[in-house]
Order: structure tokens, then sequence, then C-alpha cells
């Protein structure tokens, strides 16, 4: 996913990448962690055994390669579970809130342990959880053995099926009874170290983000002479069409030899014309008709020209010519 599509997405969308990121990144880390350091469920080297009575037998291998105190899978029950999918600490106090209607043993006598496993494949939706227990009387004199031989294993459970990984680990239960001293505390390092790394990596794509942004803005400066004079000359180029079509528009509307053509077309016969004036809007007109000829009312009811009205109040006097006309009138806004 690139930061684009990033800033672009979604928050379920960020919330599931973030979760593949983490898991993605968490087992990269367990894969570079010492065996110490790892997670629960690494194949096991070298382990501490109990034996019979409860004997502690060392591993000869160095101390610090072996963490991990097998013990005997009979001396512990076991119950296989489907619950939901959750952290393991969540799973731990959720098996610990109901461990009396899951173990046929009163929970106050026991030191329980829970191993999740993958999907369940009989309920969708849920993990296969391992939930093992182990009574408390055998866990103390495991601890007083431990601590008589100075051992302190990180890890203590029974084999699984394959003999090659713990079933379940009952450590932390014991650490939480007291009867194993606690853990040195590894993991504020590691996180510090992953948050440093993701403030990193987030430091990196802003500083990417910003340099790419700074580049853009420059680009757009280098063209901003060029860009102002193509503005110019657009704006120019606007303003002369404005022009052409105005100077067209008044030379359609102005030439008297169309208003001239448009006047004759409709002048009554009969009739003729002594006098025409044109100012470009208007026109006037006098002369002379035969006698009935209403030349104004014709003109009029040509609808060649509009606001057709006598230029005179008083009433000419007909000659033996014929009656005189004045009238004024203008073009129509649509011709």
């Amino acid at each position: 996913m690139t930061l684009t599509e990033l800033l672009n997405s979604d928050m379920t969308t960020l919330s599931r990448e973030a979760r593949r990121g983490l898991e993605w990144w968490l087992r990269e880390l367990r894969a570079m962690l010492p065996g110490q350091l790892g997670g629960a469920r690494e194949q096991l080297g070298a382990v501490h055994r109990l034996g019979p009575g409860d004997r502690i037998i060392a591993a000869s291998s160095a101390s610090h390669t072996a963490d991990t105190l097998v013990i005997p899978g009979d001396i512990c029950l076991e119950r296989s579970l489907a619950l939901p999918a959750m952290r393991e600490a969540d799973l731990r106090a959720l098996v610990e809130l109901d461990a009396d209607r899951i173990l046929p043993v009163a929970p106050s006598s026991l030191v329980i342990g829970v191993q999740p496993g993958g999907p369940s494949a009989a309920q969708a939706g849920m993990i296969d959880v391992v939930v093992g227990a182990l009574p408390l009387e055998r866990a103390q004199r495991i601890a007083a053995q431990l601590a008589e031989v100075g051992l302190a294993p990180r890890r203590i459970g029974p084999l699984d099926e394959t003999g090659e990984r713990l079933a379940f680990d009952l450590a932390p239960a014991m650490r939480a009874a007291g009867l194993l001293p606690p853990r040195q505390r590894v993991a504020p390092f590691w996180w510090g170290a992953v948050a440093a790394l993701v403030l990193l990596n987030i430091g990196v794509a802003v500083l990417q983000d910003q340099r790419q942004v700074n580049r853009a803005q420059e680009l757009v400066d280098a063209q901003a002479p060029a860009l102002n004079v193509v503005r110019r000359i657009e704006d120019r180029l606007r303003d002369n069409a404005a022009k052409v079509s105005n100077l067209a528009a008044r030379r359609e509307r102005q030439q008297p030899q169309r208003v001239l053509a448009r006047l004759s077309a409709v002048m009554p016969k009969a009739s003729w014309i002594q006098h025409f004036e044109w100012d470009g809007t208007q026109i006037r007109v006098s002369g002379y008709a035969a006698k009935g000829v209403n030349v104004i009312a014709s003109i009029k009811a040509s609808g060649a020209f509009a606001r057709v009205r006598a230029s005179r109040s008083e009433a000419l006097a007909e000659t033996a010519a014929g009656a005189p006309f004045d009238f004024s009138a203008a073009l129509p806004e649509n011709p």
C-alpha cells in the first residue's frame, strides 16, 4: 500500500492494515530474538525434567539455554475448549474467571495454564484453546525443588502430542502465586524499539512526502512566469473576441441599406418617401401617400418595426399630391 492510498483509506482499512503490519513485525522480531526471548511455542532444545519424587533432573547444557522444565502430563488436568479469539492474557483471565465450570476441582487449589491454538474446526470465529491445571500442593513442591537446585525456568508444563513443544505453560500462574521469582522484563525494551522504529518510519515517510511537495512547488514556481504570459494572452484573446462580436452585432444592426430595404418591403403602395433619417437605433420617415392609404397603420401591422408612432401631434393638411405622413420607429430587439 502506497502512502497516498494509506492517506485516502478509511478507518476500517487502516485498522486492518495496522493489525497485519503489527503481526508481521512481531513475527519478524520473534524470529530474530534469542531462544530465551522467543515465543512460548517454539521447539524445545535442552530442557530440565521433573523426575520421580519431584526430583529435578537438570539439563546437561548451560542453564541459559535450558529455560524450560518439562513435567509429566499425567500429573496435570487438561481440557480442550473453543473460545473467542483474543490476546493470551485475556484468554487466561477468561479461563480463570470460569475455572470452576471448566475444571472439576476448586480453582483455589490449582495453578492454571492456557495455550491458544489455531482456528477451531468445530465453530467458526473461534480458536482451539488448551487449558491445563496442576494441583497447588504439587506446584509448591516443584517450586521448592527448583529453589533448592537454583533454577528459575521461564516455562513449566508437559509436552504436547508431538513431544517437541509444551502443551501449556504453568509458569505464569506459578509466578502470580509467588511460587517462582518474577521474570526479568525485557518487553519494555523491545516495545520501545518497535515504537522508535515506527516513529522513524513515520518521520521518514513525512519527510519524503514533504520533499515531494516542495519539489512540486518548485516546479510550479518555475513555470509561473510562462503561465502568467499565457494567461495574459488568453485575456487579450477573450477581449478581442468580445470586441469583434460587438462590432459584428453593431454592423448587422446599423447598416442603413438593410433598414431601408426592410422599410421598402412594408411600405404600402401609392406612398412616397421624401425624407429618411437613421441614427443607428431609430428611423424617422416622412412623405406622402394616396388618399385613403394609412402608412402608419400599415407599418404597425407589418411587425417589421417597433414603437411606430406619428412624429407630429397636429393633423397635416392633405394636398393635391396626397396625404402627408411623418412617423418614427425602431428596429425590433430580435430583427
